[in-house]
């Protein structure tokens, strides 16, 4: 999605459409209060109204209750407003109350957010036809760099979404390693790849049962580097990118999130030493494995694991790879993974779940989401199950249909005294319709959450 951006003071009038924010209760300047009592609308947080006029047309979009507005609605808003309108050229106004850059930057991810639209299969550029954008607000450095910011971020979520969405169809393990490579060119991330033979010789067990012996679609483990001089810290990051189904794309979403997250890290120069680690494949058709029930699995380090029901490839994959990032002892690791189907049962429609050993890194999650406008919430870590067979050291599968399940037995694979976070996305990774900022198919949700949360100082 190829847009031309500038902050205005005022107006242009060679926009096809202005976006108007108006609030609940206090009606427009662009129409009467009568029409819009006619048509209903009153600016409840949601509402849009297209008034087509001869020079342009007015998009009114409601923010609701003028206290409660802030750049989550906003960016909701300017989303919404997009997808009303089809035009070339549109100005968004930046409503009274919310700061320069916080509302700069709500425009800009709400217009690349709410205009996207992947395609992948039909050949077509993916977005609906918005090329140039002017946001009206009082121009400052910091608007500016709030419009570079939002730039970055919302295209980090639109890399996630292209990656999620066609995967499968269009790309495998194969198409996603080449996506790695080509971000490596761009931002200068070091980038590393294990192929199948490489895995198996690593002791890699639970990666390396899945899909192993698929050629171009055999398993991959990508280890992507972000090396700042002087770095002020460092961290880990783990991203699922196994499919373990047919048809379900969003269970590599951890992969593509994490992936997107270190490109626009790059590009915003974290101050932070990342590593990213990435397991990708796919344990659909010949050669796929993934443990099966009954068997005992050898993870990295040696940890033997006993399957107790099926569905567990994603868990087994998981444990191996944060067993292989804690090695290189970073100051956290964060893991992102598409694991337990009950969170979105257990926490709600568009919440996210957090478990950890560390208090801190928990909270941390959690407040960068908020700031990130992505819900993530805390659950607890169960203690795991103990082996029943001879020569397993754990089981997995032992709680399948529990919200706490992928938590708890990923806990035992980061070493006492590293601080570790497990966020599960698996409720929010891929979306039924269009609502606000998400369209239908992957959302990208955890990009902004884990920029967010390096580019501020990491308590853990």
């Amino acid at each position: 999605m190829s847009i031309e951006w500038d902050l205005v003071r005022r107006l242009p009038a060679t926009a096809a459409a202005a976006v108007v924010p108006v609030f609940a209760g206090e009606g427009a300047e662009q129409v009467s209060a009568e029409f819009l009592g006619a048509v209903g609308f009153g600016g409840g947080v949601g509402q849009v109204l297209v008034v087509p006029g001869l020079g342009r047309a007015e998009v009114l979009v409601g923010l609701g209750p003028r206290e409660r507005v802030d750049g989550g609605v906003v960016r909701a808003a300017v989303a919404e407003a997009v997808r009303a309108v089809r035009v070339g050229s549109l100005a968004v106004v930046v409503p009274e109350g919310v700061a320069g850059p916080v509302g700069v930057r709500a425009v800009v991810e709400g217009v690349l957010l709410g205009g996207y639209r992947f395609g992948g299969y039909r050949g077509d550029s993916g977005d609906v036809g918005v090329q140039r954008v002017d946001i009206v607000v009082e121009e400052s450095a910091e608007a500016r760099a709030a419009l570079a910011v939002g730039q970055v971020l919302g295209s980090g979520v639109l890399l996630a979404r292209d990656l999620v969405n066609g995967f499968g169809g269009l790309t495998g393990p194969e198409g996603f390693v080449e996506r790695a490579w080509a971000i490596s060119g761009e931002t200068g991330v070091g980038c590393e790849v294990w192929d199948a033979h490489r895995i198996v010789d690593e002791g890699l067990g639970g990666l390396g049962g899945v899909g192993f012996g698929g050629g171009a679609r055999g398993p991959r483990l990508v280890r992507l580097t972000h090396a700042p001089e002087g770095a002020l810290g460092s961290v880990a990051l783990v991203g699922n990118g196994v499919v373990s189904g047919a048809g379900r794309r969003g269970d590599m979403a951890g992969a593509a999130v994490v992936l997107a997250a270190v490109s626009a890290l790059a590009v915003l120069d974290c101050p932070l030493r990342v590593e990213a680690w990435l397991p990708v494949a796919s344990s659909v058709g010949e050669g796929a494995s993934g443990g099966r029930v009954g068997e005992v699995v050898r993870l990295r380090g040696g940890t033997g694991v006993e399957v107790l029901s099926g569905g567990v490839e994603g868990q087994l994959v998981m444990a191996d790879v944060l067993a292989l990032a804690a090695e290189g002892a970073p100051g956290a690791v964060v893991d992102v993974a598409a694991l337990s189907p009950a969170v979105g049962a257990a926490l709600g429609e568009g919440v996210a779940a957090v478990q950890g050993t560390s208090a801190g890194l928990v909270e941390s999650v959690r407040w960068a989401g908020g700031r990130a406008g992505e819900t993530v919430w805390p659950l607890p870590v169960p203690s795991r199950g103990g082996a029943r067979r001879v020569g397993a050291d754990v089981v997995a599968g032992e709680r399948r249909g529990s919200a706490v399940e992928g938590g708890g037995f990923l806990s035992g694979f980061v070493p006492a005294g590293v601080p570790w976070a497990h966020v599960d996305i698996h409720g929010v990774a891929v979306a039924g319709g269009d609502r606000g900022g998400w369209v239908r198919g992957a959302t990208g949700f955890g990009v902004r959450t884990l920029v967010e949360l390096l580019m501020a100082p990491l308590a853990v």
